[in-house]
C-alpha cells in the first residue's frame, strides 16, 4: 500500500513541475530579404523567440531575448543563439522589437521592429496568426 501512495505521489509531484507559467503566442512577418516568426512567451517574455529565414538562400536563424524589457522604452532586444556555430559572427546582428510587456491581458495584433546588421536597418511589421 505506501508503495502505491509513494509511486502516485511522485507522478503527481512530476506533473506539477512540467507545467509552464506562460503560454506562446505566434506573429509573422516579412521583407523584402527575409522572413520572421515570433514565438512570444506571454508571461515570460525571455521564453520568447524569433526565427529568421533568408528568403535566397533559405537558412534559418534563431535569435533569443538578451535581458529583459528596457523600462523607459518597452523595447526587447533579440540576439543570434550562441549556441549555433553555423552563423558568421558580426558586428551588430540583432532584432529589436518596440513596445512589448512582461505580460498582456491581450495580445496585440501586429508588433513593430527592427533588424540591424553591420550598418544596414530594416523595419518590419508582425502580425498575429
Amino acid at each position: 500500500m505506501k508503495a502505491a501512495i509513494t509511486i502516485i505521489f511522485l507522478i503527481i509531484c512530476n506533473y506539477s513541475f512540467a507545467q509552464k507559467a506562460f503560454e506562446f503566442e505566434n506573429y509573422y512577418g516579412k521583407t523584402k530579404n527575409f522572413e520572421l516568426k515570433l514565438a512570444l512567451a506571454n508571461g515570460y517574455i525571455l521564453g520568447s523567440e524569433i526565427i529568421k529565414t533568408d528568403i535566397k538562400t533559405n537558412k534559418k536563424i534563431k535569435y533569443i531575448a538578451n535581458a529583459g524589457i528596457d523600462r523607459k522604452s518597452q523595447n526587447l532586444i533579440f540576439l543570434p543563439d550562441s549556441t549555433d556555430h553555423t552563423i558568421r559572427h558580426r558586428k551588430r546582428d540583432n532584432i529589436i522589437l518596440y513596445r512589448l510587456e512582461a505580460e498582456y491581458e491581450v495580445l496585440p495584433n501586429k508588433i513593430r521592429g527592427i533588424y540591424r546588421i553591420d550598418l544596414s536597418t530594416y523595419s518590419f511589421t508582425l502580425y498575429k496568426l
